[in-house]
């Protein structure tokens, strides 16, 4: 993607960052550290607790947007913008405010007629008066909240026995941080329109598809955080994306939908666009195969092979998300409220997958192989500098993923903090046993020999399964609804083949995964030799609606191809729409150009 930058030299080390910052970082600073000290001295209500901690993040974004279908622009747009979140802890860190949910608050803040503390939109033409004016009305803001949630967990707890006495926060040292080694560049976005559109074009050679879109995001945002404890941090988070969808219905009206999303760091590490070409023509060529293919009629239990992509997938949205550790919140009725993803909250020490893998978490790894790691960093949303940490070894969980919410079982901050939550990085799944790593070949005869043995005709091959970042924001609105979703624990998957015994693959239509949990990953009898880089937007661990930061954030699965002796295989049952009444207007151009 070298082609489409003009680099702005905005910031590149830690002498030059500081000649050339744009000139409302310093008033920025400035301001926080102001506003932080009359706060701590002053904020307070008679009778009532003070605040222990308070913390400020800025997140100010350059976004570059573009979008196209069938060679026809459908958006282009380049902004500016900047929020403020106001953090205030009161009470003391073994009990305070946190940890608690009370629906009045959950929305970000409060109603409509209270000021907004949480991603606080604010003009993004900053200088000092404009921060403190906001930072004022935030903390403000901030604070009655903070006093009457404190007020609600307090009366809730009153006439209850503590049973859990882990504190509710954790205090840590000051440190000044930075990571700006970067320049932040300038997207020539008239260039990047004309080759989106010049890729999506390519869907016209392809009657069978209804509609196709290619999406091209350049987010970079520059975050400043400082906090009550002396903890401060510059550092600019990057991310850019290139995605492509494509729906269809097959012949009976079934929706269908294959996918390719490119996700990463920097521009320079975005596939070139020959390669998106490539990309368009495999996408188009597989969703054509899919509408040709046979449904899947009946439910299916046994041997199951992940390859690639539906590897690594797989392991991002049923594993991956329980690797992080959560602190289970109280309500109003004093019951604690269960989180999602609290499987393995309590399995430190026990057995969680096959005992021939082990999982890593390698934060700091810019790239896996030749692979950029889209979901690298070196600084977290606290301040904390991420360790890589072993999580699963032969088989048993050894740590979670945590932030400065301290758990039973993890008392301290590993710099997992992103997004508003803590939340899994760069994950690395390997195999500690040679024998279990073999060929392609060799995985399709084992499931072949499973097959013999329990008496079935026939297992599948998942290459492919729908990210759920896809599925929400793109695929759903682009079938106009009608996409099947099916349950919360089950996957639709993209393609898949049909291995009999003999040998004989055939393409299938309609299927959903129900792997039912973790547990998926103990029923591993062999994996593939070979390890597919997945970079993805993953859905926040802990709900934005309780923590109001990211509903996506991105991150990285490495994972070899992977045998499972036993999984569930659903069929997509219910109507469907009724396909359009006559053929596409592109069947008569394409068969015409065949004359």
């Amino acid at each position: 993607m070298r082609q489409i930058l003009a680099f702005v030299v905005f910031a590149i080390g830690t002498s030059v960052w500081a000649a050339n910052m744009p000139p409302w970082v310093g008033d920025v600073q400035r301001a926080f550290r102001d506003e932080l000290r009359r706060s701590v001295d002053s904020l307070s209500i008679p009778s009532l607790k003070r605040p222990y901690y308070i913390e400020y993040t800025l997140r100010y974004r350059w976004t570059t947007r573009a979008k196209a279908s069938f060679g026809g622009l459908l958006d282009s747009a380049r902004a500016e913008s900047a929020r403020l979140t106001v953090g205030i802890r009161v009470g003391s860190p073994e009990r305070d405010n946190t940890n608690f949910f009370d629906a009045a608050l959950l929305f970000f803040g409060g109603d409509d007629r209270e000021e907004n503390y949480r991603n606080r939109l604010v003009p993004y033409q900053l200088d000092y008066r404009v921060v403190r004016r906001n930072l004022w009305l935030a903390t403000d803001a901030a604070f009655k909240a903070a006093v009457e949630q404190y007020a609600k967990k307090e009366a809730a707890l009153k006439n209850r026995v503590q049973q859990d006495t882990t504190p509710d926060f954790v205090l840590l040292p000051p440190v000044t941080l930075a990571d700006t080694t970067d320049p932040i560049p300038e997207v020539n976005l008239q260039h990047v329109a004309e080759q989106i559109q010049r890729v999506s074009a390519i869907a016209r050679h392809y009657p069978a598809i209804q509609n196709a879109t290619v999406t091209f995001e350049h987010l970079p945002e520059l975050v400043i955080y400082a906090n009550s404890e002396g903890r401060t941090f510059v550092k600019l988070y990057r991310q850019a994306g290139i995605e492509i969808i494509a729906t269809a219905q097959s012949p009976d009206g079934m929706p269908l939908a294959q996918t390719y999303a490119a996700y990463s760091r920097t521009l320079d590490e975005l596939p070139a666009w020959d390669s998106l070409e490539r990309a368009m023509h495999h996408v188009a060529q597989r969703l054509s195969t899919q509408v040709a293919a046979v449904p899947m009629s009946e439910a299916y239990s046994g041997p199951v092979l992940f390859c690639r992509q539906a590897a690594a997938e797989l392991f991002a949205q049923v594993f991956a998300p329980n690797l992080v550790a959560q602190r289970t919140w109280l309500t109003e009725r004093g019951v604690q409220e269960q989180e999602r993803y609290t499987a393995l909250q309590n399995k430190i020490g026990a057995r969680v997958t096959a005992e021939f893998l082990s999982v890593e978490s390698t934060p700091t790894l810019a790239f896996i192989g030749k692979t950029a790691a889209a979901g690298a960093y070196h600084i977290d949303d606290e301040g904390v500098e991420p360790t890589p940490l072993t999580l699963v070894r032969g088989g048993y969980l050894e740590n979670l993923l945590s932030s400065r919410v301290p758990t039973r079982r993890v008392r301290s901050s590993n710099g997992r903090m992103r997004g508003g939550g803590a939340m899994y990085d760069v994950l690395q799944v390997r195999c500690n046993d040679r024998r279990r790593a073999v060929g392609e070949r060799e995985l399709i005869a084992r499931m072949i020999e499973i097959l013999d043995r329990r008496g079935l005709q026939y297992g599948y091959i998942v290459s492919e399964v729908l990210d759920q970042n896809l599925l929400y924001t793109a695929v759903y609105s682009q079938t106009n609804g009608t996409f099947p979703v099916g349950s919360e624990d089950q996957i639709p998957a993209l393609e898949v083949e049909r291995l009999w015994r003999n040998g004989k693959r055939e393409r299938v239509r309609g299927v959903f995964i129900a792997p039912g949990g973790y547990r998926v990953f103990r029923d591993v009898i062999a994996v593939g030799k070979s390890t597919y880089v997945h970079n993805l937007l993953a859905p926040s661990v802990i709900s934005p609606y309780r923590t109001g930061g990211a509903q996506y954030v991105i991150a990285t699965v490495a994972s070899p191809d992977i045998l499972v002796e036993d999984v569930e295989l659903r069929p997509v049952e219910g109507g469907y729409p009724t396909p359009p009444l006559i053929a596409s207007p592109l069947q008569e151009q394409v068969e015409r150009k065949q004359k």
